[in-house]
C-alpha cells in the first residue's frame, strides 16, 4: 500500500505522554469523527507478546501434567481413553486455553483509543468467551476422537507422553490466543462455516456403511447413527457460534441506531433462528415425543428464515436491490423444494432436508456478510512522520 506523508504540528506535551519521539513515524486513524494516534509497529509488538503467554501456559500445564503422573506412578500412559494424553489436553487445555483467550482479549480491548469501540468490546466480551470455550472443548475432543479412532490402544512411556501432551496443550493455547487477536466478523462466519461442514462432513462419513440417506437427514442424529453426539454437538455449537455473530454484528449497529424496531425485529428473528439449529441439536429425532420436538423446531427454523428473507425489503435498511431478489429468489427455491416433496412427492425426505437447509444457511451467511458491509464504519489511514 502507497503511503502518502502530510507534516502536522503536535504539542510537545502530547508527544511525551504518548512515548512519541522525535523523527518516528506514526499512523493517525480518522474512524467515527475520531482521530488515534497509534505506531505502525504496534501489531507486532503485541504478536511478541502473546507468543510468550502461549508457551507460559503451556509449560505450565506440562508441569501439573507430569508431576500428576509421577504422583500416580504410571509409566504407560494411553493416548485416548479415561485418565489419558486426551483427557488431561481437554483439561487443561480448556482452563489454559481460556486463560490465554481472556487475557489477549482484554489486553485488545484496552489498546483500543475509541471509547465507543471499548464500550461495544466490553459488551461482547461475554458472548465471546462463552462461544470459544464451548467450541474449544468441542473441537478438542472431536479431535481426539478422531486420533483415537486411527490410532486405536495407542499407549506411550511417561516422557514420550509428555512430549505429546506438550505439543498438543501448545497448539491449542496458540489457536486460541491467536482468535482472540483475529476475532471479527469474517472471522467468527469462517468459524461457523468450518464447524458446519466438518461437523455434518464427519457425521456422513461415519455413518455411510448404514446408508443413512435412505432414512433422512436426521437419521445423523439420532440413537440408531455411529457417534452421533458429532452431528447433534455441530448443530448446537454452531448455534452458539451464529448467536456469537449476531451479537458481535447488530451490537455496534445498534449503537449507530439506537431503537430501531426493524434492526431489532431482525435481530429477534435472527437469534430465534440460531437457538431453533441449537435446539434441533439438543433434540435428536429419535421416536415419541422427541420426534415431535424436533420436528416442531424444524419448522420453526424455516420460519423464521422465511420471515427475514421475505420481509428483507422493509427490516434492512440500504438493502441493495441485488441483494433483495437474491433473497426472493432464494426464498422462491425453497417454495419450489417445499412444492415438490409435500405435493408433488418427488423429492425424498433427505433431499428435501439438504436442499431446504443449503439454500436457509448460506442466504443467512450471505446476510451477515452483507449487514457487515452495510453498516460497518469507513476507517481511514494516514502515515505522518513527527518532525
Amino acid at each position: 500500500m502507497s503511503k502518502d506523508y502530510y507534516q502536522i504540528n503536535v504539542p510537545k506535551s502530547l508527544l511525551e505522554k504518548l512515548g512519541i519521539t522525535h523523527g518516528e513515524e506514526v499512523e493517525i486513524t480518522l474512524k467515527n469523527k475520531a482521530v488515534s494516534i497509534t505506531r505502525p509497529n504496534q501489531e507486532n509488538q503485541s504478536e511478541d507478546i502473546s507468543i510468550r503467554w502461549f508457551l507460559f501456559p503451556s509449560l505450565i500445564s506440562t508441569a501439573i501434567f507430569l508431576l500428576v503422573a509421577y504422583y500416580q506412578q504410571r509409566s504407560i500412559i494411553p493416548l485416548t481413553g479415561s485418565n489419558s494424553i486426551a483427557t488431561s489436553v481437554i483439561l487443561l487445555g480448556e482452563i489454559s486455553g481460556m486463560v490465554g483467550f481472556i487475557w489477549t482479549h482484554v489486553q485488545q480491548t484496552r489498546q483500543l483509543s475509541s471509547p465507543e469501540d471499548r464500550r461495544v468490546a466490553w459488551r461482547l466480551t461475554p458472548t465471546l468467551i462463552i462461544a470459544f470455550a464451548t467450541m474449544q472443548a468441542f473441537i478438542t475432543i472431536g479431535t481426539f476422537w478422531a486420533i483415537g479412532y486411527l490410532f486405536q490402544n495407542a499407549s506411550f512411556d511417561l516422557i514420550t507422553a509428555t512430549i505429546l501432551f506438550f505439543m498438543f496443550i501448545s497448539i491449542s493455547n496458540f489457536l486460541m490466543i491467536y482468535s482472540a487477536l483475529l476475532a471479527s466478523t469474517t472471522y467468527i462466519t469462517a468459524l461457523l462455516v468450518l464447524t458446519i461442514v466438518g461437523g455434518v462432513l464427519v457425521s456422513m462419513v461415519t455413518n455411510s456403511q448404514l446408508l443413512w440417506w435412505q432414512h433422512n437427514f436426521s437419521f445423523l442424529g439420532t440413537n440408531q447413527a455411529q457417534f452421533s453426539w458429532t452431528f447433534n454437538a455441530t448443530l448446537m455449537i454452531s448455534g452458539l457460534i451464529w448467536i456469537t455473530l449476531i451479537d458481535y454484528l447488530f451490537v455496534p449497529i445498534q449503537q449507530r441506531f439506537p431503537k430501531n424496531w426493524r434492526l431489532i425485529t431482525l435481530r429477534a428473528l435472527l437469534t430465534l433462528d440460531a437457538l431453533s439449529l441449537a435446539c434441533i441439536g439438543a433434540i435428536p429425532n429419535n421416536q415419541g415425543l422427541f420426534h415431535i420436538l424436533h420436528d416442531s423446531i424444524a419448522n420453526c427454523l424455516i420460519l423464521f428464515t422465511a420471515i427475514p428473507m421475505i420481509g428483507l425489503k422493509i427490516l434492512l435498511p440500504n438493502a441493495t436491490k441485488e441483494f433483495v431478489t437474491f433473497s426472493y429468489l432464494t426464498a422462491g427455491g425453497m417454495a419450489i423444494a417445499m412444492t415438490l416433496f409435500y405435493i408433488i412427492r418427488y423429492l425424498s425426505l433427505t433431499a428435501f432436508e439438504i436442499i431446504a437447509l443449503a439454500l436457509a444457511i448460506s442466504w443467512l451467511l450471505l446476510l451477515m456478510q452483507h449487514i457487515h458491509k452495510l453498516f460497518q464504519t469507513d476507517i481511514h489511514s494516514y502515515f505522518v512522520r513527527i518532525e
